[in-house]
């Protein structure tokens, strides 16, 4: 619950952070409209999940007289959220020294450590590729400056 809660409030910052920028029209948009569409919909997930996580909640069971409760299980969810969100705030403080490739390399391979990726050839391949084609994409396709950084790409 402690997860939806945090990603909740993360998409709200985000969508909070986004009206700071110029949202355009929906045949012009403005560089604050995809990062207001991404923190509504984390909001809206988030949501859902922590509906979903109360709802099948189980039941207090009834400790016998004398005995004490166990304590709640932790599965870790908690520790991957703040893990993730700090993850994105390091390659978002790094970005404009290390440049665009590198920080979505680097943070491709935080992210996929953090969500339990331990082979290394299988996490670089994944961080590599999705590095590669979101710098096409983004740079080379749709020309969005980006920062280049120390490699200067």
């Amino acid at each position: 619950m402690t997860a939806a809660i945090a990603l909740f409030v993360f998409g709200a910052v985000t969508a909070a952070l986004s009206l700071q920028l110029p949202l355009g029209t929906p045949r012009m948009p403005g560089t604050g409209l995809f990062p207001l569409a991404l923190g509504v919909m984390l909001m809206g997930l988030a949501a859902t999940q922590a509906v979903r996580l109360y709802l099948a909640r189980p039941k207090p069971a009834q400790p016998a007289a004398g005995a004490a409760a166990p304590p709640p299980q932790r599965d870790g969810a908690t520790q991957r959220v703040v893990l993730f969100m700090g993850a994105v705030v390091v390659a978002t403080a790094l970005l404009s020294t290390l440049g665009y490739p590198l920080t979505s390399f680097l943070l491709m391979l935080a992210l996929l450590w953090v969500l339990g990726v331990r082979k290394p050839h299988v996490a670089g391949s994944i961080a590599l590729g999705s590095a590669v084609a979101c710098y096409f994409v983004f740079v080379q396709w749709l020309k969005i400056p980006l920062p280049s950084g120390v490699l200067g790409f």
